[in-house]
């Protein structure tokens, strides 16, 4: 649940921020399971920050999701005090940088889109799309499996494996899908905030620099594909 990479300049037209702040609510038992894995998250990830960075935190995250069409009141923002590159949010509205990834933003637009993006996930209920296809994707591999080793030999080892290869893609496209949709509302949060779009390939550009440097350092080849793109559209 990471970032992006919707480039393409796109327009949206701004809607105000008084209706959008009206928005609906997020389900009380994802509120409930995000509070309580909260304290988990948080200790994982080093602790969260607080202060005036926090608050800057909440505010430019607040600011974006006054246009997702949920209550902005229904997202809390957490500055992570990790030296991953990171953003995550869970369903139940919680929102998470961390401090590295912030450290390589230089603008606030960039910070705004990285923001938007998750907000986009929470507001387009993809967890639990994602939850619900890999489940379905899931039975049909195990039928495959289950015909697979009902027919035997070589031939039912392959129906089966590919079976389950063909599972674990359809999953991985479902979630390439939803990275687009979520840098698709992110840059649409973007620009209806009045922030700069260019912030969303800022972001992805500062990312792949980071990732390069972090390759030759390890001695890896550092034209390897980004992390981000295994799970993100390649247009």
């Amino acid at each position: 649940m990471f970032l992006l990479l919707g480039t393409a300049a796109m327009v949206a037209s701004p809607v105000a921020a008084s209706a959008q702040i009206a928005g609906r609510g997020i389900n009380p038992r994802y509120v409930q399971e995000a509070q309580q894995d909260h304290p988990k998250l948080v200790e994982e990830f080093g602790g969260a920050e607080t202060g005036s960075r926090a608050a800057y935190i909440n505010s430019v995250g607040r600011r974006v999701a006054a246009y997702s069409g949920v209550s902005p009141g229904a997202y809390r923002f957490t500055l992570l005090n990790s030296a991953v590159e990171n953003a995550f949010a869970v369903p139940g509205g919680y929102v998470y940088i961390t401090r590295q990834l912030m450290g390589l933003m230089d603008n606030e637009s960039e910070l705004a889109f990285a923001l938007g993006h998750e907000v986009g996930h929470v507001a387009a209920n993809h967890a639990q799309a994602r939850e619900s296809y890999a489940q379905r994707s899931g039975i049909f591999g195990v039928l495959g499996a289950i015909l697979g080793s009902v027919i035997g030999g070589g031939f039912g080892s392959a129906v089966a494996q590919m079976a389950t290869q063909r599972s674990q893609l359809a999953t991985l496209s479902f979630s390439r899908d939803q990275e687009y949709q979520a840098d698709t509302l992110g840059l649409r949060y973007l620009v209806s905030a009045g922030y700069d779009p260019a912030g969303a390939a800022g972001v992805l550009s500062a990312i792949t620099r980071a990732t390069a440097l972090e390759a030759r350092v390890q001695g890896q080849d550092s034209r390897q594909t980004p992390e981000w793109a295994s799970t993100h559209p390649s247009a």
